[in-house]
């Protein structure tokens, strides 16, 4: 992936190299925020600096799946060019509104390991940022990580109602790069659906069955006794050893209280918790 920097970036990369720490990059949709993470991802690996990527952008991950929270150590430049989670917690929707505890609490699980493991530790955001839903998300995300630096890429000043509550946190504010591209939302739905089908299609498959009664489940981020949910057919589902998620499954089938699925698991020995939620494996449209 060939990245064209912008002059700030440079000088971003200077400064977070000098003190390291946690940097949480905040941005609308379409900003480049994802694209000034992969600048800085290579240009720390290639300064032989450990660094680390929490992606909690659950709609358009670009480390992990989609309505995941992931997380990878980057040592080298093969972690670079493989470019894919080590560690994922699936929330069951594409949608952060939907599942606003879930994945704040998935993003600081995942940023308290990558501390553990790297010297400096970016941590990428969804465009959610307008309105009161926005401002809860992110001041909320903020308050549980206390990142040493808050990233705000901006068009104009549409992060401030955020940035103003900030106290503690170093604020960089940075322009939106010119050469950053909108997408339409048939390009985002054929993007997900592409690296679920990917996922799905990387290795053999076995079928599983679960009785309901056997492990806990999760629907949005919340308990539930299994007749509260009707499980559908093609629904992708989380495999999940507490919070962590170990594969994802589809389903094929529910009836008499037993869940019939297929995984990439080699065995449910493990598992101990099922995430469901809104997502489904569809027919990936032409054009």
């Amino acid at each position: 992936m060939d990245i064209h920097a912008e002059p700030e970036w440079e000088s971003l990369y200077d400064e977070l190299a000098c003190r390291r720490g946690t940097a949480l990059f905040l941005g609308m949709t379409d900003t480049g925020k994802s694209t000034l993470v992969r600048y800085l991802l290579k240009r720390f690996v290639t300064e032989g600096i450990k660094v680390s990527l929490v992606d909690s952008d659950i709609g358009q991950s670009s480390l992990g799946l989609p309505g995941t929270v992931s997380m990878r150590v980057f040592r080298d430049k093969k972690d670079l060019e493989e470019f894919r989670w080590k560690k994922m917690s699936f929330l069951g929707t594409v949608n952060p509104a939907k599942a606003m505890t879930g994945v704040i609490r998935a993003a600081e699980m995942m940023t308290c390991l990558c501390r553990e493991k790297a010297d400096m530790v970016l941590v990428d955001t969804t465009g959610l940022v307008t309105g009161a839903i926005g401002r809860a998300l992110k001041t909320g995300k903020i308050r549980a990580l206390n990142p040493e630096y808050a990233i705000a890429v901006q068009k104009k000043d549409e992060l401030e109602h955020i940035l103003s509550r900030l106290d503690d946190h170093r604020i960089v504010r940075l322009r939106n790069s010119p050469e950053a591209k909108a997408r339409s939302r048939a390009v985002r739905f054929r993007y997900r659906n592409r690296k679920l089908a990917e996922y799905f299609a990387g290795r053999p498959s076995s079928v599983f069955s679960l009785h309901m009664n056997e492990v806990r489940f999760l629907y949005h981020d919340k308990p539930f006794s299994p007749g509260e949910a009707y499980i559908k057919e093609k629904m992708i589902i989380g495999l999940n050893h507490n919070e962590v998620t170990l594969a994802l499954g589809i389903v094929e089938k529910s009836q008499l209280g037993r869940i019939t699925f297929m995984s990439r698991l080699a065995s449910l020995k493990k598992i101990n918790t099922v995430v469901l939620g809104d997502m489904f494996l569809q027919k990936i449209p032409e054009g």
